[in-house]
């Protein structure tokens, strides 16, 4: 049977290949199934993205919620699954997001990442050579975003591979959000797994941060957990969320925004020509690429929207990576054009719900993308490999042939 929107299986392991061909021209809102909703028109996404009145991130509010627990009952991976901030109510979400905003906003990660990440990324860049064949991914997409939360959870060196391994296993259980039937018993499996050795690891490091501080994210959240702002398992849910949602997300943007590139090289020229386009071509890249699927929200009450019958406890998955192709709000959406203007894509959310790593993993792309136009001429793209996965894409592998100037 097939599972996802008409004609479109979720469980065909080639569509996170071929997603923005495969859900163009759905119609504004499409039943999944019974209360299970995907919302595509970027209006629609903007807005409810936005709610607070009709739409919540509560996942027990979902009607039937505590009977299936997709995520398994009583593991760790349901335990902690339910502590991330995109599955909060709104009273928890304020207090805990309140406690973790500091170290986010724009300021401080201007004034304590821009060092970090320009180094990183420097030290990455160079170790290309100017002419030859690289795997992007394992060479800058995933060691850069992996190398940044290492550092600013001063995590050792040793370990930064195996968390990673954790992290995306846990990801991949996390599609079951979309549909239960996407995720396998095996996947799942692992999912609850990984999460547990997560948690096992990041206790340990909590741990002895309790005992003695240091200066760096995981100190910040013991010290909030010290003061009772925050619970134990908030330092443990929300220091997991960081490091997931800042690496494989980040990986994707800066994966998918060499693609975009590839696909437009007189882009890639334009950007060097004119260093004033590399931010506007981060947020062009974060529109084409848009990493997350959907970011889903539960209807608070009952409400129409383009005439099917929304009812309290449905959830509606808003569905990001459609709504940023969106002509009637981005003129020839399948264009990538770095001096798009005005661009106010959705790609981090919206709200109080905003990715609250969006200046982070802006400032990566940056900083990459600067010193990838001023050595190269040009990146291509031979092959690229993604995982099965859909909630958050991510790429396994992408081989190029970088051409110097």
């Amino acid at each position: 049977m097939s599972v996802g929107a008409p004609g479109i299986d979720f469980r065909d392991p080639g569509l996170p290949r071929r997603l923005h061909s495969a859900f163009a021209g759905l119609p504004p809102v499409v039943a999944l199934r019974d209360g299970f909703w995907f919302v595509t028109r970027y209006d629609d996404v903007a807005a409810l993205l936005k709610d607070r009145v009709r739409c919540g991130t509560d996942i027990h509010r979902v009607r039937g919620y505590d009977e299936r627990r997709p995520f398994g009952a009583g593991s760790a991976l349901e335990r902690f699954q339910e502590g991330l901030l995109i599955n909060l109510g709104a009273e928890d979400h304020r207090r805990v997001r309140g406690a973790f905003t500091p170290p986010f906003t724009r300021a401080a990660v201007g004034a304590s990442m821009g060092a970090l990440v320009a180094g990183l990324a420097a030290e990455l860049v160079e170790a290309l050579p100017d002419d030859g064949e690289v795997d992007w991914v394992a060479e800058v997409a995933r060691p850069l975003p992996a190398r940044v939360f290492a550092s600013l959870f001063a995590l050792p060196d040793d370990d930064v591979e195996q968390l990673m391994g954790l992290l995306h296993e846990d990801t991949v259980a996390i599609d079951v959000l979309l549909d239960p039937a996407i995720v396998d018993e095996d996947d799942l499996a692992r999912g609850q797994a990984a999460m547990l050795g997560l948690v096992t690891y990041l206790e340990e490091l909590a741990v002895a941060r309790l005992a003695a501080p240091g200066d760096d994210l995981l100190s910040w959240l013991v010290g909030a957990y010290r003061e009772g702002v925050l619970s134990w398992d908030d330092v443990l849910t929300q220091a997991m969320e960081s490091l997931a949602a800042g690496t494989s997300t980040t990986q994707t943007l800066l994966s998918g925004m060499v693609e975009a590139f590839a696909s437009a090289p007189g882009e890639w020229e334009r950007v060097h020509d004119d260093p004033a386009l590399v931010r506007p071509a981060v947020e062009e890249a974060l529109r084409w690429v848009s990493p997350a699927l959907t970011m889903g929200r539960v209807a608070l009450e009952d409400f129409s929207l383009h005439g099917c019958a929304i009812r309290e406890g449905d959830v509606l998955q808003c569905a990001v990576l459609v709504a940023n192709r969106d002509p009637s709000v981005f003129p020839e959406p399948g264009v990538f054009d770095v001096a798009r203007e005005p661009n106010r894509h959705v790609a981090f959310g919206g709200g109080v719900h905003t990715c609250l790593g969006a200046h982070v993993a802006r400032l990566e792309a940056r900083e990459v993308l600067t010193r990838a136009v001023a050595r190269w001429s040009r990146i291509e793209v031979l092959e690229a490999e993604l995982h099965p996965t859909l909630m958050i894409r991510t790429y396994k592998s992408m081989r190029v042939r970088m051409v110097g100037r």
